[in-house]
């Protein structure tokens, strides 16, 4: 099953963003619910915390003293993490689904209703980021242990080459990374079988989604402030009016880069089965 196709990094890119704004109502039907749900949800859990412990909002987002909630606090916080990971999986299976099985038709509700694929969806998201931390995770040990022992050239020149094998990491991790589209579409694939998919283009993956992440990146940023600086501008409503715009605006662009994420990915994907005229079924 090995490819022999070479993904156009820049026509992929363009394809990616071309898909993205020819949906973009498509984005928002399916966005919009987890948006608001996982906002209300961690504006709720960021009260708790304000409440608690007297912290500011944007104190609360970045860190909550969990010894002082509150018992409803926990409760909040935990149903504020699982409506996050729910509404992720469900999301990005549907956004998949709707660039390789555009005859779909998802609604709002098939969206959100778990099914089997969406368990294999986090399984494997799970999977490939315990892959690259443990791989992280035993660079690091190994090479400050011997960077400790050696010179301070010797120790320069290993630090050089542990940068080289995080590098190499994340390459493999972006290889793997087509996992998720083939597990939204229920296409079961060996570790041996992604690997082949994606041979020869590892370096094309990577570039193809540091690139395809730089303008929404920007975008979002400037986005970002803009929002920000509007909120601050508002009357005082309170702490959970304020907590909700604030988690209201994190959603909002959070959900822009995943859908740009996925979309690339599903591109990738799409282009390298039919490279080996293998048809996607839905």
């Amino acid at each position: 099953m090995a490819s022999t196709v070479k993904l156009p990094v820049w026509g992929t890119v363009v394809h990616t963003y071309k898909f993205f704004w020819h949906e973009k109502q498509q984005f928002w039907q399916l966005a919009l619910p987890a948006i608001i749900i996982v906002s209300l949800m961690a504006a709720l859990a960021d009260w708790a915390a304000i409440g608690a412990t007297g912290m500011t909002v944007e104190k609360a987002a970045r860190a909550r003293r969990l010894a002082e909630l509150p018992a409803w606090g926990f409760i909040m916080l935990a149903l504020s993490f699982g409506a996050g990971i729910w509404a992720y999986v469900c999301y990005s299976v549907a956004w998949h689904r709707s660039f390789l099985v555009p005859g779909e038709g998802i609604t709002i509700g098939s969206c959100y209703t778990w099914r089997g694929r969406h368990g294999r969806f986090l399984w494997m998201t799970v999977k490939i980021g315990l892959m690259a931390m443990i791989s992280i995770a035993a660079v690091a040990a190994i090479g400050g242990g011997i960077a400790g022992a050696v010179s301070a050239t010797g120790g320069a020149v290993f630090s050089g080459v542990v940068a080289a094998m995080i590098v190499a990491i994340f390459y493999y991790a972006m290889r793997l990374s087509v996992w998720l589209p083939a597990a939204a579409v229920d296409h079961r694939m060996s570790l041996g079988d992604v690997l082949a998919l994606t041979r020869g283009n590892g370096w094309r993956l990577f570039g193809i989604i540091i690139y395809a992440g730089i303008p929404i990146g920007l975008c979002t940023a400037v986005l970002a402030v803009i929002l920000g600086a509007a909120i601050l501008a508002l009357p005082n409503y309170g702490p959970l009016t304020a907590a909700l715009l604030q988690n209201l605006v994190a959603q909002f662009i959070g959900y822009i880069g995943i859908a740009i994420g996925i979309s690339a990915l599903s591109v990738c994907y799409s282009r390298l089965r039919k490279a080996d005229g293998e048809r996607i079924e839905p």
